[in-house]
């Protein structure tokens, strides 16, 4: 290499040197992490804005932003729903229990359990094994800050005979068969996630 040629590149190694030791000033150090902890708080409010109106979501169908958080009425009326399972919406002032029901849960009940944060599993007539793998979900998952696993399972003649239909608030999925991975989806992604922090 020319003299001239490495002069040259060793006066640029010696001015790449001066300028980190100019740069040894804490506010230059803290610069970059401050841009990527603001670039990660930005991403996270974008996915959860995202998520608020069902983009990118796979787990269900997105039916709509939903009313009736803290819409109590009288225990017993009935309230029409504009789908069934409905959603949200309207309803009793107690949830039920959660867990297997065998008996039917009123849909203004059951709607109260969706806003506690829980998924209901409506079924009917449905295979006896498809109804044992929906119970095992129960010990499946692992138990809230409450002590519950908030998934509601009960039998509903509304739907096809043969079908199990998730909700959570807002959220639909309907399946013409029981299938594992596509339950655990949607409770991995709805379980816990609405509207009242409350057992």
């Amino acid at each position: 290499m020319p003299r001239k040629k490495k002069r040259a590149v060793r006066g640029a190694r010696a001015t790449t040197a001066s300028a980190r030791a100019a740069s040894n000033y804490p506010w230059h150090r803290r610069v970059p992490w401050i841009a990527i902890a603001g670039a990660a708080v930005v991403l996270v409010i974008g996915v959860l804005v995202a998520r608020s109106f069902g983009v990118g979501e796979s787990a269900g169908r997105y039916t709509g932003p939903g009313s009736g958080v803290g819409d109590h009425i009288t225990e017993g009326t009935p309230i029409t729903y504009p789908s069934y399972p409905p959603t949200s919406g309207p309803h009793w002032p107690a949830p039920t229990t959660w867990g297997f029901h065998s008996e039917v849960v009123p849909d203004e009940r059951a709607v109260h359990n969706l806003e506690h944060g829980g998924v209901v599993a409506s079924y009917n007539n449905i295979p006896a094994d498809a109804l044992a793998a929906l119970q095992a979900l129960l010990t499946a998952y692992q138990k809230d800050k409450y002590g519950e696993v908030k998934l509601l399972i009960r039998p509903y003649d509304k739907v096809a005979p043969g079908t199990i239909v998730l909700t959570a608030w807002n959220w639909i999925d309907e399946l013409p068969a029981y299938d594992d991975a596509r339950v655990r989806h949607f409770l991995d992604a709805h379980l816990n996630q609405c509207c009242e922090s409350v057992p």
